[in-house]
């Protein structure tokens, strides 16, 4: 529970939702629950595995019991174990489409499931990513899960209109988190994220020096990567 995650699950808090977050280290869950609480909102940190159907329905069930209902999925879990296509096994294509495909499929299917018995409507938001649509050629797996979450996506909002279910996806970019900080800041020179001016500053100015680099600052429209924010008003 980092990065994107971390920051959807302060937006939502901060507008008086209450949150229940998922993931599989413990210790993360915890110091986002903990910081929520401090801030006077309210979440609920269960540790699973999105790949396993079992975690899901136990999440959701736990979600409905403590909270009453279920208003909105985020499904925001991913995994993106970076390789060329010639180099794919068939242990990163499972824990790819396991994680990425398969478990937001089924955690969407248990949500809407609580949604409809619930009879008040809901909203579904699938994350997924511009590798789908333009791939890089790093992330061939993970970019076909994506692409077949987009598909499922679309079939959900038909199907889920008449019980007025709102499903959506949102297609981010590059975002820099602090697993990636950690990642870039011996190659790239990178070492916390100051802003997103003197960020893109560091990686223009490390084009030349690696492939990554470049297509970080030169494939982004604004010219360089996101970087997720935990106030609305933090651009």
């Amino acid at each position: 529970m980092r990065g994107l995650g971390e920051a959807i699950v302060q937006r939502l808090t901060q507008a008086g939702a209450s949150v229940v977050l998922t993931g599989r280290g413990l210790e993360a869950l915890q110091r986002v629950e903990s910081q929520v609480a401090a801030a006077g909102g309210q979440a609920l940190g269960l540790q699973s595995d999105i790949g396993s159907l079992q975690d899901s329905q136990k999440v959701i069930d736990q979600a409905a019991e403590r909270f009453g209902r279920i208003d909105i999925l985020v499904n925001n879990a991913a995994v993106f174990p970076p390789s060329m296509f010639s180099e794919v096994s068939e242990e990163v294509w499972d824990q790819t489409v396991d994680t990425d495909l398969k478990g937001a499929y089924f955690l969407a299917q248990f949500a809407a499931k609580a949604m409809i018995s619930a009879g008040h409507g809901g909203r579904i938001i699938n994350f997924l990513s511009t590798d789908a649509f333009r791939p890089t050629g790093m992330l061939s797996a993970y970019g076909a899960a994506k692409l077949g979450l987009w598909s499922a996506t679309q079939a959900m909002a038909k199907e889920l209109a008449e019980h007025r279910i709102l499903v959506n996806a949102i297609t981010p970019g590059s975002i820099i988190t602090e697993e990636r900080i950690e990642k870039f800041k011996d190659t790239f020179g990178v070492s916390e994220v100051d802003g997103a001016v003197k960020t893109r500053e560091k990686l223009q100015a490390a084009v030349k020096g690696g492939a990554f680099a470049q297509m970080l600052t030169t494939l982004m429209p604004l010219g360089r990567p996101g970087i997720p924010t935990r106030s609305p008003l933090n651009f």
